[in-house]
């Protein structure tokens, strides 16, 4: 039986055989180093896994390899280019379509390194397709971008180090941990009010209700969601969304098992479906529903000990991917509700990741913060009925 390295390995080669085919290889860069630094080099994980990246396509036919100009995606970079001894070219990530028209003219096999937000838009006009936006934890995503003339095939490969992926996967909520009431946040930007966010919850014998309305009238934000999931592993039931997200927005879904079917309309980062994406889709056993499994993080039986490996789906634009949910520890923390002893948990690969503080004493989230992004939710009241 052939590994997973050698199924990879053998579609790398296969497409760089092809002399009458350019195969574009598009990637972030590698783990970059928390210094606080506007441009930090990568760590110890981040230059294995540019090492890593070097040998996986030493045999793919590459005759150019482009990095924009920062540490991050040169020293990502680098390996390959030294070990095919050609030099590391530069481009402007502000000026994609320039360098979407030099690949197309050069017409060879060519890697790119980018970034979480110009990478998947480079994809989108190397190919025409959609695919999937990175988040702060994705740095193992590779693009493969395979031209033959108006033909064009996007597969998506991974390097190594992936992420570990060792998770619970077979698990109950805390149904215990129950809140029944509703939750007033305010939403920060940069520290600074600019709207709110009311999370109400009620339930029946067989399924939890949940009711998001969300308001930032700056943003032309008026989001009414509604959500049901099963009390049995939080199985989604059905999901809507109403008013305005910057525009309007209309989703409509409902799940039988794992078939999923309806619509959604809202906007989109520009390398996504447009307008009104019609949905059919059979989802993998146990699937979660992304808005759900966030209101509900303070039922997720994650421990110090036990981390969870949850499949979740994005009704917003029907991206399904896998997300780590580990625990961070105990934090007594203060919001405009009260002071609170809270324990950290952290969804990592979300696109964006999250940190949820979760009341110890009585449990509910108290506070949200979008990592590695100036958005953040703080408790102003809880009522509980």
């Amino acid at each position: 039986m052939m590994t997973i390295k050698r199924i990879m390995m053998f579609l790398l080669l296969a497409v760089s055989v092809n002399a009458q085919a350019a195969t574009f290889y598009v990637l972030r860069h590698a783990e970059k180093a928390s210094d606080g630094s506007k441009d930090p080099a990568l760590t110890e994980q981040g230059y294995q896994r540019a090492a890593n990246l070097a040998g996986m396509l030493a045999n793919a036919g590459i005759k150019k390899v482009y990095a924009s100009d920062y540490q991050r995606t040169q020293l990502t970079a680098g390996p390959l280019a030294a070990q095919l001894g050609i030099e590391v070219t530069s481009y402007d990530p502000r000026d994609l379509p320039g360098l979407k028209e030099q690949l197309l003219k050069e017409d060879v096999n060519a890697m790119i390194v980018g970034h979480s937000n110009t990478t998947p838009m480079l994809v989108h006009l190397l190919s025409g397709q959609s695919v999937t936006n990175l988040d702060e934890a994705n740095f193992d995503f590779l693009f493969q971008v395979v031209r033959q003339g108006e033909h064009v095939v996007v597969n998506t490969l991974r390097s190594a180090p992936t992420r570990a992926h060792a998770g619970l996967t077979d698990w109950q909520p805390l149904n215990d941990h129950w809140f029944s009431g509703s939750l007033t946040f305010n939403m920060q930007l940069n520290g600074d009010v600019v709207g709110q966010s009311v999370h109400a919850f009620s339930q029946t014998d067989e399924y939890y209700q949940l009711h998001e309305k969300t308001t930032i009238e700056a943003y032309k934000i008026e989001a009414d969601i509604r959500a049901e999931v099963s009390r049995s592993k939080l199985a989604p039931l059905s999901l809507t969304m109403t008013g305005a997200m910057g525009q309007p927005v209309n989703i409509d879904l409902h799940w039988q098992g794992q078939k999923v079917t309806g619509h959604s309309q809202m906007a989109r980062e520009p390398f996504k479906p447009q307008g009104t994406v019609d949905i059919d889709a059979t989802l993998k056993p146990g699937t979660t529903e992304r808005t759900s499994l966030i209101m509900l993080a303070h039922l997720l039986p994650v421990s110090a000990e036990q981390p969870l490996l949850v499949n979740w789906f994005n009704g917003y634009d029907a991206d399904q991917r896998l997300i780590d949910i580990t625990y961070e520890g105990e934090e007594q923390i203060t919001v405009p509700a009260g002071t609170f002893d809270t324990y950290k948990v952290q969804y990592s690969g979300g696109a964006p990741s999250q940190y949820f503080w979760i009341d110890k004493k009585q449990p509910k989230v108290v506070k949200i913060e979008v990592i590695k992004s100036p958005w953040s939710y703080e408790l102003v009241e809880a009522i509980q009925e």
